[in-house]
């Protein structure tokens, strides 16, 4: 009778042993599942990362240089994988989002490159203008008014007119020297104007979130 009596005290332990190894295999799996996901995020998220600061990325210069004006959602586009929950952002600033991520994040330091248009107006009865290193070209606009014939890089001539050079003109300069920029005739102050584009760096961190 007694043992009769214990059956099913007996049933509900093992009911209760049960539950609880299946919900912990349950909880295991669950565990086991986010963990793998996470990883598989965290992946994604460097891959980016690193592929966004790569010599042949469609935001670089060269490696870990950000050309500032090709940071836009266009070019992440190509970069990113499809479909994912994707935010890249520039020292916090969003420069591609996609869905909302809310998974692992990578982060990079990287360097910013942007160009400045700087314009000098040289004085009166002038004959030459120094520029900086590290301006790619340089814009030469001369005055109808003025009686400059010639302008030479050092001594490269990039521009000649016997009759007259006038109006706004590209001219290549070298990246890895000063240039002189010297104009052969006559101008007055104000008849001629040169702007150039030398490059500022500043340093940056680009975030890469991935994951719903």
């Amino acid at each position: 009778m007694r043992g009769q009596a214990n059956l099913p005290a007996l049933a509900i332990a093992l009911l209760v042993v049960t539950t609880t190894t299946g919900l912990a295999v349950v909880i295991a799996d669950g565990a086991f599942a986010s963990a793998e996901r996470s990883a598989g995020e965290r992946a994604t998220a460097t891959a980016v990362a690193d592929r966004l600061l790569a010599p042949d990325s469609p935001l670089t210069d060269r490696a870990n240089v950000l050309n500032a004006s090709r940071l836009t959602a266009a070019n992440v586009e190509g970069v990113v994988p499809s479909g994912a929950a994707v935010r890249v952002a520039v020292d916090g600033r969003p420069v591609y989002e996609r869905g909302n991520p809310t998974g692992p994040t990578a982060r990079r330091l990287a360097i910013v490159a942007e160009r400045q248009a700087v314009t000098l107006v040289p004085p009166l009865e002038f004959e030459s203008v120094t520029l900086p290193r590290r301006s790619p070209r340089a814009t030469v606009d001369i005055d109808p008014s003025a009686d400059v014939r010639t302008v030479r890089a050092n001594d490269r001539v990039v521009l000649h007119d016997p009759d007259g050079v006038v109006g706004s003109h590209e001219v290549n300069l070298s990246r890895y020297e000063t240039t002189k920029l010297r104009f052969e005739g006559e101008a007055s102050e104000g008849e001629v104007a040169v702007t150039y584009y030398p490059r500022r760096t500043t340093k940056a961190r680009l975030e890469v979130t991935v994951g719903a």
